[in-house]
Protein backbone atom coordinates (compact mmCIF):
# COMPACT_ATOMS: atom_id res chain seq x y z
CA UNK A 1 0.00 0.00 0.00
CA UNK A 2 2.65 2.72 1.30
CA UNK A 3 4.50 2.10 -2.67
CA UNK A 4 1.63 3.03 -4.59
CA UNK A 5 0.40 6.11 -2.52
CA UNK A 6 3.89 7.17 -2.57
CA UNK A 7 4.24 6.47 -6.69
CA UNK A 8 1.06 8.50 -6.75
CA UNK A 9 1.85 11.78 -4.04
CA UNK A 10 5.25 11.85 -6.46
CA UNK A 11 3.74 12.22 -9.54
CA UNK A 12 0.70 14.03 -8.04
CA UNK A 13 3.16 16.76 -6.87
CA UNK A 14 5.79 16.33 -9.72
CA UNK A 15 8.74 15.25 -7.50
CA UNK A 16 11.62 12.66 -7.91
CA UNK A 17 13.01 10.32 -4.95
CA UNK A 18 15.97 12.53 -4.45
CA UNK A 19 14.18 15.79 -4.11
CA UNK A 20 11.56 13.94 -1.64
CA UNK A 21 13.94 12.24 0.51
CA UNK A 22 15.91 15.95 0.72
CA UNK A 23 12.72 17.82 1.73
CA UNK A 24 11.57 15.18 3.93
CA UNK A 25 15.05 14.40 5.99
CA UNK A 26 14.93 10.62 4.74
CA UNK A 27 17.17 8.77 3.57
CA UNK A 28 17.20 7.70 -0.40
CA UNK A 29 17.62 4.08 1.03
CA UNK A 30 14.54 4.18 2.76
CA UNK A 31 11.89 5.65 0.16
CA UNK A 32 13.54 2.99 -2.37
CA UNK A 33 13.00 -0.23 -0.05
CA UNK A 34 8.89 1.40 0.61
CA UNK A 35 8.56 2.13 -3.46
CA UNK A 36 9.98 -1.80 -4.19
CA UNK A 37 8.07 -3.09 -1.81
CA UNK A 38 9.71 -3.37 1.17
CA UNK A 39 7.44 -2.99 4.61
CA UNK A 40 8.56 -0.10 7.27
CA UNK A 41 10.22 -1.66 10.21
CA UNK A 42 9.42 -0.55 13.99
CA UNK A 43 12.92 1.24 13.90
CA UNK A 44 11.60 3.22 10.90
CA UNK A 45 7.87 3.99 11.50
CA UNK A 46 8.82 8.01 13.07
CA UNK A 47 10.35 8.17 9.10
CA UNK A 48 7.69 7.07 7.87
CA UNK A 49 5.51 9.45 10.32
CA UNK A 50 8.02 12.11 9.00
CA UNK A 51 6.93 11.46 5.23
CA UNK A 52 3.56 11.51 5.87
CA UNK A 53 4.35 15.30 7.43
CA UNK A 54 5.80 15.63 4.23
CA UNK A 55 3.69 15.13 2.03
CA UNK A 56 0.25 16.15 3.94
CA UNK A 57 -0.88 12.78 3.65
CA UNK A 58 -2.63 11.01 6.89
CA UNK A 59 -0.51 8.66 8.86
CA UNK A 60 -2.98 6.14 8.92
CA UNK A 61 -3.24 6.83 5.08
CA UNK A 62 -0.15 6.17 4.44
CA UNK A 63 0.48 3.16 6.01
CA UNK A 64 -3.03 1.36 5.79
CA UNK A 65 -4.42 2.79 2.74
CA UNK A 66 -7.49 3.99 5.43
CA UNK A 67 -9.01 7.22 3.98
CA UNK A 68 -10.24 9.80 6.86
CA UNK A 69 -13.98 11.05 6.10
CA UNK A 70 -13.82 14.69 5.93
CA UNK A 71 -16.61 15.00 8.70
CA UNK A 72 -15.72 18.84 9.12
CA UNK A 73 -14.18 18.60 12.05
CA UNK A 74 -10.92 19.84 13.42
CA UNK A 75 -8.76 19.32 16.66
CA UNK A 76 -8.11 22.43 17.58
CA UNK A 77 -6.11 21.33 21.26
CA UNK A 78 -5.66 17.35 22.41
CA UNK A 79 -3.41 16.35 25.20
CA UNK A 80 -3.93 13.38 28.02
CA UNK A 81 -3.00 13.79 31.78
CA UNK A 82 -3.13 10.97 34.73
CA UNK A 83 -4.63 11.23 37.86
CA UNK A 84 -3.78 8.62 40.89
CA UNK A 85 -3.74 5.33 38.38
CA UNK A 86 -6.33 6.81 35.55
CA UNK A 87 -5.61 8.29 32.40
CA UNK A 88 -7.64 10.88 30.56
CA UNK A 89 -7.96 12.40 26.97
CA UNK A 90 -8.85 16.42 26.79
CA UNK A 91 -9.94 16.75 23.05
CA UNK A 92 -11.01 20.51 21.63
CA UNK A 93 -12.39 20.10 18.19
CA UNK A 94 -14.32 22.65 16.01
CA UNK A 95 -17.48 21.16 14.20
CA UNK A 96 -18.27 22.86 11.20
Amino acid sequence: MIAKILQSEMKKKKISINKLAKDCGIPVSVLHGWINGTLPSAKNLSLLYKLSLCLEVPFEELLFGIKRKDDGRVILFSTTFVDEDNKYRFVVEKIT
